[in-house]
């Protein structure tokens, strides 16, 4: 099985108009999601929203990510599959996608 990054890019107001116990049912979400991968499960984090970019040879610093965008990315999971398309087909599971945000897969090289 091969790798794949999964980055879960929310709407920026996502979790403005979340209620603390909104908050933890959406965590509670994911984490039954993570279940249901069961072995295509590798490892996850949720990000927090503040950031560092460094940018080009100069290595100039600025706060935030480097694009402006209406959506933030909020964490990533790596899970194992045979091929893209069987890790596309896990992500739409996601529980990113119901409060309609994006997951984008990636497959990971191996180094």
């Amino acid at each position: 099985m091969n790798k794949y990054m999964l980055l879960l890019y929310d709407r920026e107001d996502s979790f403005n108009e979340m209620s603390p116990e909104d908050m933890q049912n959406e965590i509670g979400e994911h984490m039954k999601w993570i279940e249901k991968l069961g072995d295509h499960y590798d490892s996850g984090e949720a990000l927090l929203q503040n950031a560092k970019t460094i940018k080009g040879k100069s290595k100039i610093v600025t706060d935030g990510p480097y694009i402006e965008s209406k959506e933030l990315m909020g964490g990533f999971y790596i899970i194992k599959a045979d091929s893209l398309e069987e890790a596309a087909e896990l992500a739409k599971n996601c529980p990113t996608l119901e409060l309609g945000g994006s997951v984008e897969v990636r497959e990971v090289m191996e180094m």
